[in-house]
């Protein structure tokens, strides 16, 4: 209940569309009902017995009492005006419930599509607030289909059944009053039935939940195949992939199948087995009834009558009956989604303001785990002065790009300290705090956009003239201008219409237009060609001009002009100082990863 309360809050700010949809769903479950009861007055026409009259007496019954205050204003004296009378109110009364069908409807429609919206706004607002470590365990594909296959299921399992709540519990009342009104007897006879089906919803209920949960689970798997297939498609097609990944799609829809058959087996069996006894019950009425008919205790036209009543209650009985499966489906989604935004945010945010970098970052004596266990850094201390090119060199798995990670308040170190002019960087508001760096990645992510709104990213309200003057910085001005749109031109998906060496320029002018007070370059340029590289290490060049930088890199010569070089080596200082003192170092590991990066001649 908890959790369907949640879900429920969703509806507060649409409180007037949902009041007028209640209305809307209580008028056709009143609709319905006497759309049933009409037939009383109609068939005691037809066979010369009249319905009611307008002037009830003191000795009717109470069947002869309600139809009079519901139809006695159409009777006439004459059968055939009475009939032109009901004929007229059954056409006006079926087109008075289909404009209220419409409109509540069209209510329904906006209120729906609301809730939906704001669902899938507060799910995806909470995901990019989660750290990069939650991303780090969690499959892209699960989390696309939690943001839109989860909260469509919240949606279509959980508000319909807030709407079948109210139309269906006020159409079976007046149904079951009208029931009653015509025979007491045959009423519980028909409704004998009801306890049985209610103890196969109970017993049905566990295995609608278990189903449920195996059947979301599988379908956020095929999602999640779906999209890394996607994403990697030139991996999966240069390594002759296509019918490994074909066959395990297919291992997780046969999964989903197998789960959707049980649970729509399940659901359907409830209203199936509920609706057998029910007819049973009809096929009892209709005996017993007719006997009554015979022995004239009970008139044909209230037997008929009673007939379609408890044909039309049928189906609002059955619309509660599958009430809990929809229940299960949209609670297991809610609970799925609910986590998500529970979650912790893990990194706390400070309360103070980061103000523009006057003297230097420090890593102090700072260790790092990503599990708990096993240590990717230890007691590592760095200094990064302001104005001072600082380079992280090191083999794969030093601890390089973990150390950046650190920086800029992705994670937090396990022990030690960052310190900003002094200050602990975790008593800074981490978005004011990230604010003062710009990082350029070795693969750099570009938006299906265009090639502005790509610089602009951190910089939105920035003018074309600002935009300009960073991809000119950045060497990218030149081949922009070349484009069919110049900076309007769209870069497709992940930037695929852009070279490599083109993606990282934007990427360097969309980190200059920040105005950081810090640059970190991850690997800027390792994944370019010659040519390339040597392009972007001028755009680079000139952005570092009197900045201060951060350069993790694997290939020696792009840090020989850095003011200080660290060498890491697992997860730890190993030594520290110029590009020629570190040379000098006949023996040292700098010295070492030199050699082999220009000639090669040295040996283990």
């Amino acid at each position: 209940m908890r959790t369907f309360f949640r879900v429920a809050g969703f509806v507060r700010p649409y409180w007037g569309l949902l009041a007028l949809s209640l209305l809307g769903n209580a008028l056709l479950g009143a609709f319905g009902a006497l759309s049933m009861a009409v037939v009383e007055p109609v068939l005691s026409t037809l066979f010369g017995i009249r319905a009611s009259a307008p002037t009830v007496p003191h000795s009717a019954t109470l069947k002869e009492r309600v139809f009079a205050l519901l139809f006695g204003w159409l009777i006439a004296p004459e059968p055939a005006t009475t009939l032109l009378y009901l004929a007229g109110f059954i056409v006006a009364l079926f087109v008075v419930k289909n404009v209220v069908k419409y409109a509540t409807g069209q209510i329904g429609i906006r209120l729906g599509e609301g809730i939906i919206r704001d669902m899938r706004q507060l799910v995806f607002s909470r995901l990019i607030e989660l750290p990069i470590s939650y991303f780090n365990r969690s499959k892209t594909g699960e989390l696309i289909a939690l943001v839109t296959s989860e909260v469509g299921m919240m949606h279509s399992s959980l508000l319909p059944f807030m709407v079948t709540l109210v139309r269906a519990p006020i159409e079976i009342l007046l149904l079951l009053g009208l029931l009653v009104t015509l025979s007491l007897k045959l009423t519980l006879i028909a409704m004998s039935t009801s306890g049985a089906t209610l103890l196969m919803i109970r017993i049905a209920r566990r295995y609608l939940r278990r189903y449920s949960q195996r059947m979301q689970h599988a379908a956020a798997q095929y999602t999640s195949t779906l999209q890394e297939s996607i994403a990697g498609i030139r991996v999966v097609k240069a390594f002759g992939a296509e019918a490994r990944m074909r066959q395990r799609f297919w291992n997780d829809l046969q999964r989903y199948v197998r789960s959707a058959i049980k649970l729509t087996a399940i659901n359907d069996m409830v209203p199936a087995i509920g609706e057998t006894l029910a007819i049973g019950a009809l096929a009892v009425v209709l005996y017993v009834g007719g006997m009554e008919v015979f022995a004239g205790t009970m008139r044909g036209a209230d037997l008929m009558t009673f007939l379609f009543a408890l044909f039309a209650i049928m189906a609002p009985i059955a619309s509660l009956t599958g009430v809990p499966g929809q229940i299960q489906r949209g609670l297991v989604a809610a609970e799925r989604v609910f986590t998500v935004v529970d979650s912790a945010a893990q990194l706390r945010d400070g309360d103070r303001p980061c103000p523009p970098l006057h003297r230097a970052i420090e890593l102090d004596s700072v260790s790092f785990s990503y599990d708990g266990s096993s240590m990717v850094l230890q007691n590592v201390t760095i200094c990064l002065e302001r104005g001072k090119k600082v380079a992280l060199v090191g083999i794969s798995g030093s601890g390089k790009s973990t150390i950046a990670d650190l920086l800029v308040r992705f994670y937090d170190p396990s022990s030690g300290c960052i310190l900003y002019d002094g200050i602990d960087i975790r008593s800074f508001q981490i978005a004011s705090y990230r604010r003062r760096f710009g990082v350029v990645s070795q693969d750099p992510m570009l938006f299906n956009d265009t090639i502005a709104a790509n610089i602009a990213l951190a910089k939105p309200d920035a003018t074309r003239e600002e935009i300009e003057h960073a991809a000119r910085i950045a060497h990218a001005h030149e081949f922009i201008m070349q484009l069919p749109d110049g900076y309007d031109t769209p870069i497709g998906d992940r930037g695929v219409r852009l070279s490599g060496g083109q993606r990282q320029r934007i990427a360097i002018a969309r980190a200059i237009l920040a105005e950081p007070d810090v640059i970190v370059l991850d690997e800027a340029t390792s994944a370019l060609d010659s040519e390339s590289e040597a392009i972007v290490q001028r755009a680079i060049a000139e952005v570092l001009c009197n900045r201060t930088a951060l350069i993790i890199a694997h290939r020696l010569s792009t840090v020989r002009d850095a003011d200080v070089i660290y060498v890491l080596d697992h997860g730890r200082v190993a030594e520290v100082g110029s590009h020629d003192e570190l040379l000098a170092r006949a023996d040292g590991i700098y010295a070492m990863l030199y050699a082999l990066q220009t000639d090669g001649i040295r040996s283990q």
